[in-house]
């Protein structure tokens, strides 16, 4: 065993080794470990005052004799003894919390008597002692021709080059799961891309990666499409040495982006993603955000987040509607997630949902269902209403919009905008004096099937609001509107157009 190796001890227990030698007063050998479990340990490397090994937690580390542990076989044993040799023993069926069956080792097909492996497409290695690549004239005897999914996590894996190794032997490879490994990257990034060149997903979750090494992947992976990155304390997108706010560059075909469950908080962070150019779906649920910021305006890209059309931000700590206004300039946001925030604590589900479909027009698909064309127009109009008594509280009016505060402004983005569309919505009277309102008894003497109906509007309410409200209240196209009105019955009839 070399330091900077993966080991695991009889108990399951990983870590990775840290020292190898003698210490003083002891017999024989010893190993320094650095569990993955930092509850595990029992110190930080040092011993009687001497340091020879440093932990990134205070108790991650022990002394252990080296038989206590092992450092792991190859992958081409594994594989072999997983899926020809012991078969029978490990092909099981197991049912999901869905009720859907599914193998155990995922293969799809029946294994059993084969002497290669050209009937499986997923090898499911997880938390197996894959070490090392092992013999690869061995591993292309078995005809591994066919895997198009590697699953090595939780493994003893312990080098990028040895990643990189068993992908060459994998010609179908595209989807790498290696989540709870440490890997140490190679001295040369691109170095190991024609390996890995084929693979287009990477799952590296709980496997404490910074971001100064999250930036090597994109030399190391040319093709990569989906990178998860759940749980691995990330708090910046950014190297320490980059300047403010540059953006993230590299990942060229990169199109989803999940880093779930992470320790993000500041969204000029995400701001600094805006260039990835294929960039479709950011995952962002579970981590620290307090606001979304607006795209910038004066983004040196063209156009800053140009096909990005999904973002989820389940559980996180957005507490203003501004946020959710925000994220309307965001042009090609299609498909929002964006619940268990604080904004929401004191609405009801549907009333929630519909403010976030007045807020953000370009949204087509919210928390998985789909907005359709009536219930947005529905959304609209509620907001209008809602809100129509703080807008003429703040100065603005039907026949004058724009008086309104700027702060109102601030608040209600897209007010204006579904006003002039939708004009003032019916029964949103409340912030007028008494004197203000005007009863009106709307008939229709040449349309009998259509019910009378009486409504109370202010005053100043302008003829072609009125209009559009008869439109929208009783269905009828604007062309066929003409208006006419009597003070009191017996008086003579007017036009109002």
């Amino acid at each position: 065993m070399n330091v900077g190796d993966r080991v695991v001890d009889k108990n399951g227990h990983r870590g990775t080794l840290r020292f190898s030698g003698e210490l003083p007063g002891a017999k024989d050998a010893w190993l320094g470990v650095e569990w993955d479990d930092v509850s595990r340990g029992k110190h930080d490397g040092s011993h009687n005052g001497q340091r020879y090994f440093t932990c990134k937690h205070g108790t991650a580390g022990s002394f252990v004799r080296a038989a206590a542990v092992s450092a792991g076989r190859s992958f081409v044993e594994v594989l072999r003894r997983r899926y020809i040799d012991e078969v029978d023993n490990k092909v099981e069926e197991m049912t999901l919390a869905s009720g859907v069956a599914v193998s155990a080792l995922g293969t799809g097909i029946d294994q059993a008597g084969a002497e290669d492996l050209c009937g499986v497409r997923e090898a499911h290695l997880r938390g197996s002692e894959v070490s090392c690549c092992g013999d690869v004239d061995a591993l292309m005897a078995l005809k591994p021709d066919y895997i198009k999914l590697a699953n090595l996590s939780n493994t003893l894996l312990s080098q990028w080059t040895d990643v990189a190794g068993i992908a060459e032997c994998l010609p179908s490879l595209q989807k790498l799961e290696l989540s709870d490994n440490r890997l140490e990257l190679p001295a040369v990034p691109r170095g190991v891309a024609a390996s890995l060149a084929r693979v287009t997903c990477l799952h590296l979750n709980r496997s404490g990666i910074a971001w100064d090494e999250i930036t090597c992947l994109s030399d190391m992976l040319p093709a990569l499409a989906e990178l998860h990155l759940c749980q691995n304390n990330i708090t910046r997108l950014h190297s320490e040495s980059s300047p403010v706010e540059s953006p993230v560059a590299g990942f060229s075909a990169l199109r989803l982006l999940n880093l779930e469950l992470n320790s993000l908080a500041d969204w000029s962070e995400v701001l600094r993603l805006r260039s990835l150019p294929k960039l479709e779906r950011l995952i962002l649920n579970n981590n620290s955000f307090t606001e979304v910021q607006r795209v910038p305006a004066d983004c040196a890209q063209s156009t800053p987040f140009q096909c990005l059309q999904a973002i989820s931000l389940n559980d996180n700590c957005i507490s203003q509607w501004s946020s959710m206004d925000n994220l309307g300039t965001y042009s090609n946001l299609a498909e929002l997630r964006v619940k268990d925030n604080p904004v929401f604590k004191g609405e009801s589900v549907s009333d929630s949902r519909q403010l976030l479909i007045a807020r953000v027009p370009q949204v087509k698909v919210l928390h998985s269902s789909e907005v359709m064309e009536k219930e947005r127009q529905f959304a609209e109009q509620y907001y209008l209403k809602r809100y129509y008594a703080h807008f003429t509280q703040h100065g603005g009016r039907a026949e004058a919009p724009s008086a309104v505060s700027q702060a109102f402004v601030d608040d209600h983005r897209s007010y204006l905008r579904l006003l002039e569309i939708h004009g003032v919505p019916v029964g949103a009277v409340a912030a007028a004096p008494k004197s203000q309102i005007l009863s009106l008894k709307i008939l229709f003497p040449d349309m009998p099937e259509k019910s009378e109906r009486t409504v109370s509007l202010p005053n100043s309410v302008p003829l072609q609001a009125l209009k559009g409200m008869i439109r929208r209240l009783f269905r009828i196209a604007s062309t066929r509107i003409r208006l006419t009105y009597v003070c009191k019955e017996g008086d003579v009839e007017r036009s109002m157009d």
